[in-house]
C-alpha cells in the first residue's frame, strides 16, 4: 500500500517553491494566504518538517524541500500535459497564446477578425507576458519579437519572420545629428530593457546620446509617450506602421533589420493538434503581409 503525502497540498508547495512567497502562490492559485500556508505546513509536518526556510522577506527551499520539488514539479507537469492532451480530444481548437501587451494591442488584436474568418474553429486566449517568467504549463504558444532586449532566441523557439527596429518620435521632436552623433533630450525605454538603445546602436552603426532616459512599465507606453512628443522611443516597425502612415510618428533613421527575429515557441506540454499548426501558418503569413 502506498504511503503518499497529502496530495492536495502539492500544488501549493510547488507554487511557493517556485515563487518564493506564500502570498504570491496564493494569488496565482486563487486561494487565501492562510489556506496555502496551512497546506504547506501540513505537508512539511507529514514529511518530517524543514521543507522551507526564511530568506529575507520570502522563503527558500531546504535541501529536503529541493528534493521534493524536483519530483513534484515533474509529476505536476506530466499530469498537466496528459490533461491538456485529453482535453484536446474534444477541445483541440482552444489555444493559450503568451505575448507582450504591446504586441497584442498594436499588432495581433487588429488582425484577429481575419484569423477567425480564415480559421473559424480556432479559439484564442491571450495571456500577457510580464517581468517574471510564465511557467510553460500555462500556455501553448509564445510569441516574441523584442530582439533588442533579448537578442538570443529562447530555447525551443523557432523563427517565423523577420523584425526591424528604429527610433520613432513625433514629427516636431528635436531629434537631430551633430558631428556624426544623434542626440535627443529624452530617450524612452521600457521595463528591463535598459540596454535596447545600446543594442540598436551596435546593429545600426550609429552613435546616439540622450540627455535623460525615462523608463516605462510597458513598451506600449513608451511608444505613446513618443507620439505625445515626450521623447524618442525604439520600436519594431510593425508596431508603429499605422502611426507612421498617419504622421503621428516619424522614423528619422528608418529601421534596422534583424532577419529571423520574430520567434514562436510551442511548449512541450501543448498537445500536437491541427489548430496549432494552422495558427502558426497564419501568423507566418500575417508577418509577411504587412499592414492590416
Amino acid at each position: 500500500m502506498r504511503r503518499l503525502p497529502p496530495l492536495t497540498a502539492l500544488p501549493s508547495f510547488e507554487a511557493v517553491a517556485r515563487l518564493g512567497s506564500v502570498t504570491a502562490a496564493a494569488r496565482e492559485l486563487g486561494r487565501t494566504h492562510s489556506a496555502v500556508s496551512k497546506q504547506t505546513a501540513h505537508l512539511s509536518e507529514d514529511l518530517g518538517g524543514n521543507l522551507f526556510e526564511k530568506a529575507g522577506t520570502g522563503l527558500k527551499l531546504t535541501a529536503r524541500g529541493e528534493r521534493l520539488r524536483e519530483t513534484v514539479t515533474a509529476v505536476l507537469d506530466q499530469l498537466d500535459g496528459v490533461s491538456r492532451g485529453l482535453r484536446g480530444e474534444v477541445g483541440g481548437n482552444h489555444i493559450t497564446l503568451l505575448l507582450s501587451a504591446t504586441l497584442a494591442t498594436r499588432w495581433l488584436t487588429p488582425r484577429l477578425p481575419r484569423l477567425y474568418r480564415t480559421h473559424p474553429g480556432i479559439e484564442i486566449r491571450l495571456l500577457m507576458a510580464g517581468p517574471g517568467r510564465v511557467p510553460d504549463h500555462e500556455f501553448d504558444l509564445m510569441l516574441s519579437y523584442d530582439r533588442l532586449r533579448s537578442p538570443a532566441a529562447e530555447p525551443g523557439a523557432t523563427s517565423i519572420g523577420d523584425t526591424s527596429y528604429g527610433p520613432v518620435c513625433s514629427p516636431d521632436y528635436p531629434f537631430s545629428a551633430q558631428d556624426g552623433i544623434w542626440t535627443a533630450p529624452v530617450s524612452l525605454t521600457h521595463l528591463e530593457a535598459s540596454g535596447s538603445w545600446q543594442e540598436w546602436s551596435r546593429r545600426a552603426g550609429i552613435t546616439f546620446q540622450a540627455g535623460q532616459d525615462l523608463e516605462h512599465p510597458h513598451h506600449l507606453l513608451a511608444i505613446e509617450a513618443a507620439a505625445a512628443g515626450l521623447g524618442v522611443a525604439l520600436a519594431e516597425r510593425r508596431l508603429v506602421e499605422r502611426d507612421l502612415a498617419t504622421g503621428r510618428l516619424t522614423a528619422p533613421l528608418g529601421f534596422v533589420a534583424v532577419p529571423g527575429g520574430f520567434h514562436a515557441k510551442i511548449t512541450a506540454k501543448a498537445a500536437p493538434r491541427r489548430a496549432l499548426r494552422d495558427l502558426l501558418g497564419w501568423l507566418t503569413e500575417e508577418l509577411e503581409r504587412g499592414a492590416p
